[in-house]
């Protein structure tokens, strides 16, 4: 037995195993190696991943859905172009049918000469409401002009409030109107409302455009409210020289007024004609049409229309920035 009682190695069991040696912190400076990962173990993500792929996918789907969008809709524009110019010519000539009738009896209504059948009251009624709202528009037109226009200015420009006061509102003005008696105070009252509202806006439209001189819009309906009944009174019921006679002196109270004021110009001029030539249009068409007392609300809405747009044509065609320098 060897001491100890340790029996010695037995041959051929091979060497003993090493013992295992523990981790060695490292040193200072050192880097501490990572840990191989291994490929497609779990939590690695491939670079290039899934995740841009679906977002490159989903940008180039939207942009693919617009151009088919936008293909459509001009599709869509030709096809009803295509169509426009295959009916255009049809429906133009069903359009002029519809107008043609209209036209034709607006114009034998002024060219008419026979005697006229209109009673003086009507007349006197629609041209003398019509010189309180002329002049009631005008007053607005001062507050428009100066007071109101850097407010509006920020809603609307001034051509459309041309539009408005002109076109628009008068149109909505006599369709919403029609069924109402034009002889009442009521009537009357909204009449004046609208004359105001379009004062306002026409002076916003003429704010800051000048013109050399202008003749006061009322004078005219004025004086043929006053001149209508005389005249009637020297020549009777004879069209020309009644409607010729009334007109006729409103423009040279206007003429005179002008020369006695100093303002008389081309543009005081052509205005009072304008003036004098929209009474007449209207008195011709009264005379054939208006037949009863309750529609003459609807001939001074027009009346006052045609007024503020001769305005319009003559400041948007002669106006100018700079006011006119004195003589």
């Amino acid at each position: 037995m060897a001491d100890g009682g340790q029996q010695p190695p037995m041959e051929g069991g091979g060497a003993p195993a090493p013992e295992a040696v523990a981790p060695q912190p490292p040193q200072d400076g050192a880097v501490a190696a990572a840990p191989p990962v291994e490929a497609g173990g779990a939590g690695g993500v491939a670079p290039g991943g899934g995740g841009q792929d679906a977002s490159i996918g989903y940008v180039t789907s939207a942009y693919s859905n617009y151009v088919q969008e936008i293909q459509s809709a001009v599709e869509g524009v030709r096809q009803r172009a295509v169509a426009l110019q295959q009916d255009g010519p049809a429906q133009l000539q069903q359009l002029r049918s519809q107008f043609q009738p209209q036209s034709q009896e607006l114009l034998s209504a002024l060219q008419e000469t026979q005697a006229v059948a209109l009673p003086t009251s009507s007349v006197v009624e629609i041209f003398g409401w019509s010189s309180i709202l002329l002049l009631s528009a005008g007053i607005a037109s001062i507050i428009g002009g100066y007071l109101l226009s850097p407010i509006f200015g920020i809603f609307i420009g001034r051509a459309g409030a041309a539009i408005l006061a002109t076109l628009v509102l008068p149109g909505l003005a006599a369709y919403y109107l029609n069924a109402e008696d034009g002889s009442t105070s009521a009537t009357r009252f909204q009449l004046l409302l609208l004359a105001l509202t379009q004062g306002i806006l026409m002076g916003h439209s003429i704010s800051y455009t000048y013109v050399s001189g202008q003749p006061l819009s009322f004078i005219t309906p004025l004086v043929i409210a006053f001149a209508y009944p005389l005249v009637a009174g020297q020549v009777g019921t004879a069209r020309v020289p009644l409607l010729g006679g009334a007109v006729g002196a409103s423009f040279a109270v206007q003429f005179v007024f002008g020369l006695v004021s100093g303002s008389l110009s081309f543009s005081y001029f052509l205005l009072a004609a304008l003036y004098s030539g929209a009474s007449g249009a209207l008195l011709q068409i009264a005379c054939k049409n208006l037949n009863a007392p309750s529609r003459i609300h609807l001939y001074q809405i027009l009346l006052v229309a045609s007024f503020l747009f001769s305005k319009a044509l003559v400041y948007g065609l002669f106006g100018s920035a700079e006011p006119p320098k004195a003589n």
